[in-house]
């Protein structure tokens, strides 16, 4: 789990990270900024965040409106604000459904009643990764990828709405990815959201397109399939 906390004072950043190494251990990875600009090129340049803590009131800026254009990009990223100024608490209800709401000074009950809820969903949630070719940036929903596919150095994501390119290993990929995707052959992992059935030999999805599955992977890649699509179904 990456939390990413935006916040200009330094001690509430100190706060909150202590806070959420402590709960989390090896699992938390927290990065801290002081204005909202150094979160944007974080997401822009390097890694995505599973979760956002912002102030309201970020220096002379408004915490929502900044907040605000990095979301058009992010809309299922879960974001908690952080407040001392409750009267401005009502302006995050437009455009946005926070996924929760703390003043300052935090109370960590609370903050660990909406991290664990994020933490306990996790494995389930779609995520949101970036995706760069050269110049060109890319971000996309990984429940919207059907399958990824390996070609002379590039990983290529076939999505709903198109294909997109980046120079990745299969395994770098699918560790980006995280869970949700079996690899299925030397070249192919699929989204097993998108799998209508599952052969010795072969994979349909729902749009009919058929991956291959090889000998070396297809007894695991089955048996993955089994247990991610019981555990969606609260098996």
């Amino acid at each position: 789990m990456v939390f990413a906390v935006c916040d200009d004072n330094i001690e509430t950043q100190e706060i909150l990270k202590n806070a959420l190494q402590k709960r989390y251990s090896e699992a938390c990875e927290c990065v801290c900024f002081n204005e909202s600009e150094e979160l944007k090129l974080y997401i822009e340049n390097k890694r995505l965040p599973d979760c956002i803590i912002m102030d309201i009131c970020i220096g002379d800026k408004n915490g929502i409106s900044e907040l605000r254009k990095i979301r058009q990009r992010l809309s299922n990223l879960p974001v908690i604000f952080i407040t001392g100024y409750p009267e401005y608490c009502q302006d995050i209800f437009i455009d946005f459904t926070p996924f929760g709401l703390l003043t300052k000074p935090v109370d960590l009950d609370k903050l660990y009643y909406y991290t664990d809820r994020i933490s306990a969903g996790a494995a389930q949630r779609d995520i949101i990764i970036s995706v760069t070719l050269g110049r060109e940036q890319h971000i996309l929903n990984s429940g919207d990828i059907m399958y990824i596919e390996s070609e002379r150095r590039k990983i290529i994501y076939h999505t709903k709405s198109g294909i997109f390119e980046e120079y990745s290993k299969m395994d770098d990929a699918l560790d980006k990815l995280k869970i949700g995707f079996i690899r299925c052959h030397k070249s192919f992992a699929v989204n097993y959201k998108h799998i209508k059935t599952f052969s010795k030999d072969k994979i349909i999805m729902y749009d009919k397109t058929v991956i291959p599955v090889s000998r070396m992977y297809g007894e695991s890649a089955k048996s993955r399939f089994y247990t991610l699509k019981s555990k969606s179904l609260g098996m």
